[in-house]
Formats: structure tokens, C-alpha cells, sequence
């Protein structure tokens, strides 16, 4: 099996919730998660005062190219991530090489329509954010994939979007999928 890697961008106010489903569910399914903070430090506050600290940088990161990009949602953590040129630069670059950008809550709206990163591609986003931004067709939907883009509503989705990546990225194993879903206890999988 070739182990996929996935960076996690973080960035001071985003819903910690969103990212340890996604990193927990990642690393279940036996992928390199890379937790980057997008801050100087790896120390970060999360939307509610969580501590949660990261992996590393993504200064220290930035010439690694990842099979994916994820995202998560969190009003001031999009804010800081959509603010900072390198985080637009490192998903540009990964846009480039064809890998996946995954995007949960309003990252989808604030950091790529923001940036017109989706190319008017179909995507999902929470809090009407779509509405703000020209970039992009939003979908009343849990979770869109449209080619290489995976997005997702919100904090009540976060399972639906993890599982989506995992069996996107885990196409070698899709009994994995299965399994951990089943060992989990989400019920709502595979999504409809």
C-alpha cells in the first residue's frame, strides 16, 4: 500500500471539532496526517479555547506536496487562513499537481470562492457564505465532490465528509472503509 499524506491546515478559531473527526477518522484508515499550524507557533486556539497544538508549520512544510488538503471550518480560523498568502499559495500549488482540496464549513466559501480557487465547481458550505461570493456553484448538499474538490456543510457532517475522503483516498481498500465506519458506530454510511 502506498500510505497517503494529508496536511491539515490550522489556523487560530478553527472548530476543533471539524479537524480531530477528520484527523481521527485519517488516521484510522492508516494515512500521514500532517497537522499544520498556519500560525508562527504550534501552539493554536481553536473556535471554543481548545489548546490543541499542531505537528508543525506550514513554513517548515511548504515544499512538500500532500495527496490532499483539508480544511476546516471555524469563522475565525478561515478569516486567518483565507488572510495568509502562503496557505493560498500552498493550495494553489496542490490544485496544480491534481491533488485533492478538501474543504468543511465555510472554508469552502472563505478560503476557496473567496480566492476563486473552485473554478465554478459544484460545492457545499454552511451559514449561507455562498451567497458572498461569485466563485463557484453552491449545492444544498452534506457533501459535494466535484472532481478533485470535496466539501462539506459543517460541524454535523464532519463523519459524512471524512468517510468520503477516506474511501476516495482509500479506493485500494474500500472493505477499510466499511470496517472502520461499521467499528465506529456511524450509521449513515455510505452517504445516499
Amino acid at each position: 500500500m502506498n500510505q497517503k499524506r494529508i496536511a491539515v491546515l490550522l489556523a487560530d478559531g478553527f472548530e476543533e471539532g471539524e479537524a480531530v473527526v477528520f484527523i481521527d477518522i485519517m488516521r484510522r484508515m492508516e494515512m500521514r496526517v500532517d497537522v499544520l499550524s498556519c500560525m508562527e507557533t504550534t501552539a493554536l486556539n481553536s473556535y471554543f479555547g481548545t489548546h490543541i497544538s499542531a505537528d508543525n508549520t506550514l513554513k517548515n512544510c511548504y515544499d512538500n506536496i500532500y495527496d490532499a488538503v483539508m480544511m476546516p471550518g471555524g469563522p475565525e480560523g478561515t478569516d486567518n487562513l483565507s488572510a495568509n498568502p502562503m496557505v493560498i499559495e500552498f493550495i494553489k500549488r496542490h490544485i496544480e499537481e491534481d491533488k485533492y482540496i478538501c474543504a468543511l464549513c465555510s472554508s469552502g466559501a472563505k478560503v476557496l470562492a473567496a480566492h476563486r480557487l473552485l473554478l465554478g465547481r459544484e460545492y457545499t458550505t454552511g451559514d449561507n457564505l455562498a451567497e458572498s461570493f461569485k466563485d463557484g456553484k453552491y449545492v444544498n448538499k452534506k457533501v459535494v465532490v466535484a472532481d478533485k474538490f470535496i466539501t462539506g456543510k459543517g460541524l454535523g457532517v464532519s463523519f459524512e465528509f471524512s468517510f468520503t475522503v477516506a474511501q476516495i483516498l482509500r479506493d485500494d481498500n474500500p472493505e477499510k472503509v466499511e470496517w472502520q465506519a461499521n467499528h465506529v458506530y456511524f450509521d449513515h454510511w455510505p452517504l445516499l
